[in-house]
Formats: structure tokens, sequence, C-alpha cells
């Protein structure tokens, strides 16, 4: 027969492990929504400036040089977040080979995420967001 001890102990881990786990939920769920938040306000800008198909349109605002480097990175990030494979070319065409210069060029790091996720990289968010962006 388990002691005294041991029966107050298993409720509360129980208890404390169920809690863990809603908080834990709770954050993804968090994290999920700013992601697809985020992605849809670059879709968004990008839209009103090309009015065609919303990666279409972030691929246009990735690749001009007439936006400046910040439009042109958040663009980046969210063609990397969508996934999409039809912007795989176009952001292999901005690749310099070169480090980060954040005041000449679009951020590579970010370039080189974006291309791995186009090209089926794991992203734990997209399935929670991308039905409600696109």
């Amino acid at each position: 027969m388990p002691d005294s001890k041991a029966r107050i102990r298993r409720p509360a881990l129980i208890f404390w492990f169920a809690a863990g786990m809603v908080l834990l939920l709770l954050a993804y769920g968090s994290v999920c929504l700013v992601i697809g938040a985020g992605v849809g306000e670059a879709m968004t800008r990008a839209l009103d400036r090309f009015p065609e198909n919303g990666t279409e349109a972030l691929i246009s605002v990735a690749s001009s040089a007439e936006f400046p480097l910040k439009a042109r990175n958040r663009a980046i990030w969210a063609l990397g977040q969508l996934g999409d494979v039809r912007a795989l070319a176009p952001l292999e065409s901005l690749k310099t080979g070169k480090p980060c210069d954040h005041a000449a060029a679009v951020c590579q790091h970010e370039l080189r995420k974006a291309i791995r996720q186009c090209r089926g990289g794991v992203n734990i968010t997209r399935w929670a967001w991308k039905p409600f962006v696109l």
C-alpha cells in the first residue's frame, strides 16, 4: 500500500503536468497567431502595390529595388513562412554569397531560411495560420 506522501504527490504531479501542457499549447497558439498576422500584413501591403495573387505580390516586392530593404526583407520572410515553391527561383536570384550587409542588400540569412522553407523545410506553425491568410 502506498504511503500518504505518494498519494498526495501523484495528483499534484498530474496537475502541474497538465498545467504545463496547457501553457505550452497557449504559447504555441500565440506564436501561430503572431506569425500568421505578420504574413497576412506583409501580403496585404504587397497586394496594395501588386494586385495579383499574394505569393506573386510578395515575390514582386522582394525582387524590386524600388522598395526599402525593410519591406523587401519582410516579403522574403513571408515567402519563407508560406513555403511556396513558386518563390524559389526569385529568391535564389537575390543570393549574393556574401555576408549580410543590411545597409546595401537584403538579409542573406533570412534569404537562406526562406529558400530552405520553399524547398520543403519543416514549419511547425504553417498549418495553423495558412488557411486563414490565403
